[in-house]
């Protein structure tokens, strides 16, 4: 089996947020239950970072930018929520540490199943995930893919949980989850 080099691997990772916007743009809004059959997207890598850890002014700054795109077009501001920046740190976590992008795990679990322990049975829930040089590449790929800039505009949502986890020679490893 031929193994990329690592300077090919890295010049992947640079187009995934491109790449990622076209495969994960059906990730819009939906009910978090039932979950969605068919629904499972994952980037399997090829690297996994040797460890990960959250990066909360990165965070902090990605909900800055998502805001500021959303008040531009009137909408609130959408408020970080504890619960669900738990959920979306520890997805951005295991995607660095397992080496994929993907709303579901590699083994299935899907972010309807990781959001089930926080959000209301029936709250509609959407998620953008990315892996990233910088935090502003990320924001930069979730706008200019409809089905992300659609979570980040949708008037429905009132809460987000953002997570940057830092993911080695990828870089960064983005969860935004949004909720009512």
């Amino acid at each position: 089996m031929h193994r990329a080099s690592a300077k090919t691997r890295l010049a992947w990772v640079a187009m995934l947020p491109g790449l990622l916007g076209v495969l994960l743009a059906g990730a819009a809004a939906r009910p978090a239950f039932p979950q969605t059959p068919g629904t499972v997207s994952v980037v399997v890598l090829g690297y996994r970072a040797p460890a990960s850890t959250v990066v909360p002014d990165d965070e902090m700054e990605l909900l800055a930018m998502t805001n500021e795109i959303r008040t531009a077009r009137q909408l609130p501001p959408l408020l970080m929520s504890a619960a669900l920046r738990t959920v979306a740190r520890d997805h951005s976590r295991d995607m660095a540490l397992s080496g994929y992008v993907g709303h579901d795990s590699p083994q299935g679990q899907s972010f309807l199943a990781r959001l089930a322990d926080v959000v209301r049975g029936g709250t509609v829930v959407a998620e953008n995930v990315t892996a990233a040089l910088t935090v502003e590449q990320a924001h930069n790929a979730f706008i200019h893919s409809p089905g992300h800039l659609q979570n980040i505009l949708n008037p429905a949502f009132r809460s987000v949980g953002v997570g940057v986890a830092t993911a080695g020679a990828v870089g960064f490893m983005v969860t935004e989850d949004f909720s009512q």
